[in-house]
C-alpha cells in the first residue's frame, strides 16, 4: 500500500506546485462560495439567538400569566367572602343596620292604572 502511494504522487508532475496552483485558484476562484457560506453561517447564528431569545421571552409572559392568574383568584376569593350575608352584617353593624325580620312585598301594577298615567 505505501508504495501505490507513492506511485501515484510520481505520475502527476511536480504535485507540489499543482497543489499550490490549485489550491490558490480554488479559494480565489470559490470566493463567492465562501463569502455565501459565511453569510447562511451569521444567518443561522442570528436567527437561533432571536428564537432564543423569544423563547425566553414567552416563557417569561407565561410566569406572569400565572402570576397575574393567582392574584385574579386570591381577590376573588377575598371578594366572595366580603359578600356573604353574614360578612355583610358585620361590616354595617357599626352603622346600625340590621337584617330585617319582615320579609319583602312584591308590588304588583295591574293594566288599568298604567293605561290611567299614559
Amino acid at each position: 500500500m505505501p508504495g501505490q502511494d507513492s506511485n501515484i504522487l510520481k505520475q502527476v508532475p511536480n504535485w507540489k506546485q499543482l497543489l499550490q496552483t490549485v489550491g490558490n485558484r480554488g479559494i480565489v476562484q470559490n470566493i463567492p462560495l465562501i463569502l455565501y457560506g459565511s453569510f447562511l453561517a451569521i444567518l443561522y447564528i442570528t436567527l437561533n439567538h432571536e428564537a432564543e431569545n423569544t423563547i425566553r421571552r414567552i416563557n417569561e409572559t407565561g410566569r406572569q400569566l400565572k402570576e397575574l392568574r393567582w392574584k385574579y383568584v386570591d381577590e376573588k376569593t377575598q371578594i366572595m367572602g366580603m359578600i356573604k350575608e353574614s360578612q355583610l352584617e358585620k361590616s354595617v353593624s357599626h352603622l346600625h343596620l340590621q337584617k330585617t325580620k319582615v320579609p319583602p312585598h312584591k308590588i304588583i301594577v295591574s293594566q288599568s292604572i298604567q293605561h290611567e298615567n299614559q
